[in-house]
């Protein structure tokens, strides 16, 4: 009894939200998360996740690994639909709303960027996402709403010092070099095993003396011809060919091949023309050269201004709207149920 009670209770909230009579339907109804004294319903958050369950139809095998993807899309969207509406209650306070004028600017805006008209940007953006055009004027909208709350909260915030761009264009910089390829050369002296340790450090010793020689400038290709125990890439002067950073797109996509974690951690730290020091890897002793890398697209810092601007400017409002959202929560009634 309890149960039919809190469906029938929960029916005839739908029924007053969606402005519906009891005598035009009857409708069963749950409640799975309570924001303030705003409840959001199970088919609010069907609704907003149907484009994202089609995607995982689509590209995940069903069964468990289907079954877990939809829940995590539950959870995230959950998550996601709570800070809506925290920041839709927020902005009622403030009196913060977005008008029919600025909904349509928007749109605009993205179509002249994509080449097409108002109605086109909108029937393609909706049939893209999977949602209906008014669902895509909706998000439109709540997107538009939180720009315009983050902008009020990080107003005469935004203040950016040269320290802030040398040290943003540092870190453009070093992710980069994680997905330029690089071109290296290895000298191997092997260890055989069983070595004892005054015959593994003989080698050891050996690589020091080569690697001093070649910081000295004697040819590293001519040593490696000389000296190394690799087979495979000793005529070649240790030359190792073009390599792709792991987890790069080029090496996902196999039209390069990778190196060693370590050797490439090592590798990441040179800059072309410089050689390591001798480190151990494997059943030998490797002492690396990099040849060359691919150029970095960041040549300056006054060249690359205006994208460390926009990346700083996004970190700054990112950073500032985790604060906000925290303080929301912290602040309101909140009754997850799902």
């Amino acid at each position: 009894m309890r149960r039919l009670r809190h469906l029938a209770v929960a029916g005839l909230l739908l029924a007053s939200l969606s402005g519906a009579t009891i005598a035009d339907a009857i409708v069963v109804e749950r409640i799975v998360a309570v924001v303030g004294d705003r409840p959001i319903l199970l088919s609010e958050l069907r609704r907003r996740a149907r484009p994202f369950l089609i995607q995982v139809h689509q590209r995940v095998p069903p069964g468990a690994q289907q079954a877990a993807a939809e829940s995590q899309i539950f959870r995230d969207l959950m998550e996601k639909m709570i800070e809506d509406e925290l920041i839709t209650q927020a902005a009622e306070k403030a009196n913060i709303s977005v008008t029919s004028e600025e909904l349509e600017n928007a749109i605009r805006n993205l179509a002249v960027s994509q080449g097409t008209t108002p109605a086109g940007i909108v029937k393609l953006a909706a049939e893209s996402s999977g949602l209906t055009e008014q669902e895509y004027r909706d998000e439109l909208r709540r997107q538009i709403l939180e720009g315009k709350m983050l902008q009020l909260r990080t107003k005469n915030r935004m203040r950016v010092t040269d320290q802030d761009l040398s040290s943003a264009f540092d870190r453009v910089v070093k992710a980069e070099m994680r997905r330029r390829e690089y071109h290296p050369a290895w000298i191997v002296l092997r260890v055989y095993p069983g070595s004892s340790p005054d015959a593994v450090e003989e080698r050891m010793a050996l690589a020091r003396s080569l690697a001093e020689r070649i910081k000295r400038g004697e040819d590293f290709a001519a040593l490696a011809r000389q000296f190394s125990d690799d087979t495979a890439t000793r005529e070649a002067g240790g030359d190792l060919g073009i390599r792709a950073p792991r987890g790069s797109e080029a090496a996902t996509s196999n039209r390069r091949p990778v190196m060693d974690a370590a050797l490439e951690s090592a590798l990441m730290t040179l800059e072309p023309g410089q050689v390591a020091a001798p480190r151990r890897a494997g059943d030998g002793i490797v002492i690396l050269k990099l040849l060359s890398r691919q150029p970095s697209r960041y040549t300056t810092i006054e060249a690359a201004q205006n994208e460390l601007l926009q990346r700083i400017q996004q970190e700054t409002m990112m950073k500032a709207r985790r604060r906000w959202l925290d303080g929301l929560k912290r602040r309101s009634h909140l009754d997850v149920r799902l």
